[in-house]
């Protein structure tokens, strides 16, 4: 099957979370013989003339600046899946209707994920299906070691994913350690530099992160916006850490509906269950 997977970044120009989890699907599906075309941003726009048995999109958010007419395009494909990353804000309601509408298949991160968007745009989803991000289990557990007692940050610091919460939260509560494994605007860092309980790594390398998350008992999340996942606090759970977090993530609210065992199987599990719907939905 000749794939093309649209999404404005892969792995190669971001780090976050969904770019590592399309990869690893994408990863999967190649194991599966699939020839899968990506198609980002900075893509030769002629690609599009090619023709493909299946198109599947995910984030489209500078797509759709840069190529106005790519909803139309997305849409008008005779067998298009639609994998819902993010909260789609960026999108019309009427392009948003018209990317769902021709959906064979829609996959949501979680259920929360899903109520979240039939509360804010209108019960305008088909064929939906719910995975968790893709998080293998071999990597992402509890080590079972002793643990500091510091509550840990992570990620792009920025307001919108809690930042200024979390600062808040440092001067509230100034008996107690933290550590910050974090990048992005400098006057965050020198915030946290200047504080004496706040201990600085900087932006870890990926493959450290099960060490990180199994060398602290907390990991501190309070997001500004709702989370339809978020792929650090799932991969902290896995590795046995307590959680510090407000309602607005997804990770949090499918560990609490399927319990520990089964929120593992599924995250570790996610990408051979997604081509397997795929495949059994075409």
């Amino acid at each position: 099957m000749n794939i093309l997977w649209i999404s404005y970044f892969s792995l190669t120009h971001n780090i976050g979370g969904a770019q590592r989890s399309n990869q690893l699907i994408i990863e999967e599906g190649k194991k599966r013989q699939y020839t899968i075309q990506e198609f980002n941003y900075n893509t030769d726009p002629n690609s599009l003339n090619q023709d493909y048995d299946l198109v599947i999109s995910c984030n489209l958010e500078v797509l759709s600046k840069h190529l106005p007419d790519i909803i139309k395009y997305i849409s008008s494909r005779k067998k298009h899946i639609r994998l819902e990353h993010d909260a789609n804000r960026y999108l019309s309601q009427e392009d948003r209707k018209q990317l769902f509408g021709s959906c064979v298949a829609t996959f949501f991160l979680t259920k929360f994920h899903y109520d979240t968007f039939v509360k804010m745009y209108g019960d305008i989803f088909q064929n939906v299906t719910v995975i968790p991000d893709p998080i293998n289990s071999a990597l992402f557990y509890n080590h079972g070691t002793d643990r500091e007692n510091k509550i840990l940050y992570i990620g792009y610091m920025h307001y919108l994913k809690g930042t200024n919460n979390f600062f808040q939260y440092i001067i509230e509560n100034p008996s107690l350690n933290f550590a910050m494994a974090t990048w992005g605007d400098k006057q965050y860092r020198q915030a946290a530099e200047s504080l004496s309980n706040v201990e600085w790594l900087g932006n870890i390398n990926y493959d450290d992160m099960p060490s990180l998350y199994n060398k602290y008992t907390t990991l501190f999340y309070h997001p500004v916006g709702f989370e339809p996942f978020c792929r650090s606090v799932g991969e902290a759970i896995m590795c046995g850490m307590e959680i510090n977090s407000n309602d607005l993530i997804g990770s949090i609210h499918h560990y609490k509906q399927v319990g520990h065992t089964t929120f593992v199987q599924q995250c570790n599990e996610a990408a051979q269950t997604f081509w397997n719907t795929v495949e059994n939905t075409l």
